[in-house]
Parts: C-alpha cells; sequence; structure tokens
C-alpha cells in the first residue's frame, strides 16, 4: 500500500512541528503497517520532509517525488504524481498564518497549501483523503 503524506511547506513553530509529528506517528502507527505500507511525499520543506523523516524512523519504506524544477509546472507533474501513485493520502495544514487555502469548495480556515490541490486530485481517482490541521497555539 502507498500512502501519501503531504502538506504545508511553510516555516512551522516550534509548537506546530512538534504537533506534525505527532500526527504523522500516530497515523502511521494505528492505520498501517512498516512491512507492507510505503509512505510517499513531495520533498518540500515543512510537511513533506517530516512525513519521510517519522516514516523512516519507524522502519517505513520511503518514496519522494521531487519536482524538477522550481515551477508550478513541475510541482503540479509531481502532485499529480503523488495522487495517482497513493492508496490513500493525508494532507496536514495548520492555522492561517498568511495565505488562507482556497483549495476548496468552501473556503477552510487553515493555511494554503499545495497538498489540498494534491488532496482533490486524489478525491477525484476515488482515493481515501483526510484533512488534519493543526490546533493553534
Amino acid at each position: 500500500m502507498n500512502v501519501a503524506i503531504v502538506g504545508t511547506s511553510i516555516n512551522l513553530t516550534e509548537n506546530e512541528e512538534r504537533d506534525i509529528r505527532q500526527f504523522i506517528s500516530l497515523i502511521l502507527k494505528s492505520r498501517y503497517s512498516s512491512d507492507d505500507t510505503t509512505v510517499i511525499s513531495g520533498g518540500a520543506k515543512g510537511v513533506d520532509s517530516l512525513a519521510i523523516e517519522v516514516a523512516q524512523g519507524l522502519g517505513f519504506k520511503t518514496k519522494i517525488y521531487h519536482p524538477k524544477k522550481q515551477q508550478w509546472e513541475y510541482f503540479k507533474r509531481r502532485n499529480l504524481q503523488i495522487a495517482n501513485d497513493c492508496d490513500e493520502l493525508h494532507c496536514i495544514s495548520v492555522p492561517v498564518h498568511n495565505n488562507e487555502c482556497y483549495h476548496h469548495e468552501e473556503p477552510e480556515p487553515h493555511e494554503k497549501t499545495a497538498g489540498c490541490w494534491t488532496l482533490n486530485k486524489a478525491k477525484e481517482l476515488d482515493k481515501s483523503t483526510q484533512l488534519i490541521v493543526t490546533l493553534e497555539r
């Protein structure tokens, strides 16, 4: 099984980073087995990098989809690869720091993340998805 964990790439507070690590650990330990699950992500700073770090620490196989260039066209291709390759996708964000997310039909009160764009693509492919927003601290 391929489980995608994606999300915000803004600079996180210490509390947000701690909470995100805990969410990732809880998701992986409670729902998946390291024997048959690969954690995939996009290689960005923030949630993507934390997901790979936590997953490797728990003994999960990992796969990173790096964009070929640092431009939206390449981020979009990478995000589509993640949506296509995953069986389930978890997107993690934080309360609004700078820009409210606009990737939802109805506004969601969390920081914008391309992970939500990827979540919507995974939904279109009938994949199981979950949006997690950390508490405001």
